[in-house]
């Protein structure tokens, strides 16, 4: 009785292990940032070409009110990244600091902004921080699971608001590649559409995925995406973003 107890007793742990280990592989899973997911999807479509991407996070900071405090804040902030090149701009609607930085080995730029203006009568402060790449690469995957996660806790009081945008081109020039290819990122990105945009050489959507918890209205709008062709047998574009496109398209 004892050595059956004890093997079940074995058997339970094991199990036990097992599930934590499943738990710990789902949430990893699910906690990937939008642009990891994003890219990850695209790059399953041989057709798809990734060029320009984005990541922006953004929040408005309501203990910042005066000049001293923003003064404040911008000698924080430059303490804390000194890397980084930093030049101010204030006029009459408000202060303005901003910072860059460029990595020669990884081709990411980064950059920072902290803005205050006025409006209706009071002053609202904005911090911005954003991600850019011409291209990606496996160790951006890394990077925003670590450097970018850490930015993020250090520069912002809250959550902020994340938009991660990539654009790209699809090497077909068939005549019905915008209709086709609207139903195949649809389908990729498993979502439903709210409204859209239909013209003989451009297709807007806007749509709501459950790969991506951000919802920007409340329809639950959380993803966009748009295809462009200058013509026939011409390259289309393609961009999107979620919750929504921040590229020119």
């Amino acid at each position: 009785m004892y050595n059956l107890n004890k093997k079940m007793l074995t058997y339970i742990v094991f199990l036990g292990l097992m599930v934590i280990l499943i738990g710990n592989s789902t949430i990893v899973a699910e906690s990937k940032p939008d642009i990891v997911k994003l890219v990850g999807l695209l790059q399953k479509d041989k057709d798809l070409d990734i060029g320009d991407w984005s990541v922006l996070a953004r929040e408005i900071n309501k203990e910042i009110t005066t000049k001293q405090e923003f003064e404040r804040e911008v000698t924080a902030l430059k303490r804390k990244y000194p890397q980084f090149q930093w030049h101010r701009k204030d006029d009459a609607s408000g202060w303005k600091a901003e910072a860059l930085t460029y990595n020669v080995n990884s081709g990411l730029t980064e950059s920072i902004k902290i803005m205050t203006t006025e409006e209706k009568f009071d002053k609202v402060t904005y911090v911005i921080y954003e991600v850019k790449g011409k291209e990606w690469e496996k160790a951006n995957s890394a990077f925003f699971t670590t450097t970018f996660q850490n930015r993020v806790n250090e520069l912002f009081i809250g959550t902020p608001s994340i938009f991660s945008c990539i654009k790209g081109s699809i090497n077909d020039n068939m005549d019905s590649v915008l209709n086709a290819k609207t139903e195949d990122l649809l389908d990729m990105f498993q979502a439903r559409e709210i409204e859209s945009v239909h013209e003989t050489n451009f297709t807007s959507i806007s749509a709501h995925s459950t790969l991506f918890k951000q919802p920007l209205t409340k329809e639950k709008l959380n993803l966009q995406f748009g295809l462009r062709t200058e013509g026939l047998g011409d390259r289309t574009n393609f961009v999107v973003g979620t919750p929504i496109i921040t590229f020119e398209y």
